[in-house]
């Protein structure tokens, strides 16, 4: 398999999602932005983008019709209604999809359970923020307590990390969080609830999952929830479990907090950082997946620059002096 230097991804989605994933994307070893895409060149994520020399448009998905680049993938972080309309374009074009929104369209993917299927599927479904957050933990707790027959997940925001894009998408954030929370777990009976904090107070994402079960050894959890913990942390260091885990009124209960890096939207905004680090580890993999290798471009840059040295003799000792 030939080796590319660097993935080329364009964003489509320019608001709070979008932009900190651009920084994210502009930070990776694997990949860089060809094409940011949104519908307002005035708006804060445009501008951002701009400031940092990306490429940006604001004519929607008919930027990437009309684009004579070729990209490797595209990150939507539109809306659930518009990705159903884009994925069609993208199936024709031949260009991977990873979806941020709760569309349903692809297949699920959580990066710490199924990473791989990033390498044969087109269309990728981040699930939703809560997904994320809570999926990796309700995944280990279908299998050390095989007959949980209910799980409740609620999540709590701050206010100012919900765009409008997830208020349009909030119908298909409740069904597509519980239809993959049920994918991966086998349990049918799942009940998922979104609160948001408009208080003054800018509180970390905190997600509770109740799983219902008869079984009460919460010793036999420990360590493979530790090691899940660990997982999640290498592309998420802000995702911690908070206390311990603790069996009550007929439920195993865990409370995940996530706070996030901060790259655009504020740190306490974890539910924009996990899903967007998500993102990140999948489209990662799938360089991988290519052969992309960071450390031969390295040092072909390296080799590159002792040639320039060589130029001007050994070293740099034939380097001019400067004041």
């Amino acid at each position: 398999m030939a080796i590319k230097s660097k993935l080329n991804v364009g964003i489509i989605g320019s608001g709070k999602v979008g932009t900190d994933l651009l920084i994210k994307v502009l930070k990776s070893d694997y990949m860089d932005c060809g094409l940011f895409v949104g519908r307002n060149l005035q708006s804060e994520g445009m501008q951002k983008a701009m400031s940092l020399g990306v490429i940006v448009s604001d004519q929607s998905i008919d930027a990437f019709k009309l684009s004579r680049d070729t990209f490797d993938l595209v990150f939507d972080a539109t809306t659930a209604e518009h990705h159903r309309s884009h994925a069609e374009y993208f199936r024709r074009a031949n260009i991977k999809a990873i979806d941020l929104t709760p569309a349903k369209v692809g297949r699920y993917c959580v990066p710490t359970i199924d990473a791989d299927v990033v390498t044969n599927e087109q269309n990728i479904n981040m699930v939703t923020c809560g997904g994320q957050a809570s999926i990796p933990v309700i995944h280990t707790l279908s299998k050390v307590y095989p007959h949980i027959h209910q799980v409740n997940v609620q999540s709590r925001v701050a206010e100012d990390s919900i765009g409008p894009g997830t208020l349009a998408n909030i119908d298909d954030y409740y069904s597509s969080t519980a239809s993959a929370i049920s994918a991966y777990s086998c349990i049918q009976n799942v009940n998922v609830d979104l609160q948001v904090e408009k208080s003054v107070w800018k509180p970390d994402m905190l997600t509770i999952i109740r799983a219902y079960t008869n079984e009460t050894d919460l010793n036999k959890l420990y360590e493979p929830l530790q090691q899940r913990l660990a997982q999640v942390r290498k592309k998420v260091p802000g995702y911690n479990i908070v206390g311990t885990p603790i069996y009550k009124d007929g439920a195993v209960e865990v409370v995940i907090s996530v706070r996030g890096q901060g790259d655009w939207v504020p740190a306490h905004a974890g539910n924009l950082d996990i899903i967007n680090c998500a993102a990140l580890a999948i489209a990662e993999r799938y360089a991988q997946h290519l052969g992309v290798r960071p450390e031969l471009v390295e040092a072909e840059h390296a080799g590159a620059l002792g040639s320039l040295l060589g130029m001007f003799g050994k070293g740099t000792k034939g380097m001019p002096e400067t004041a």
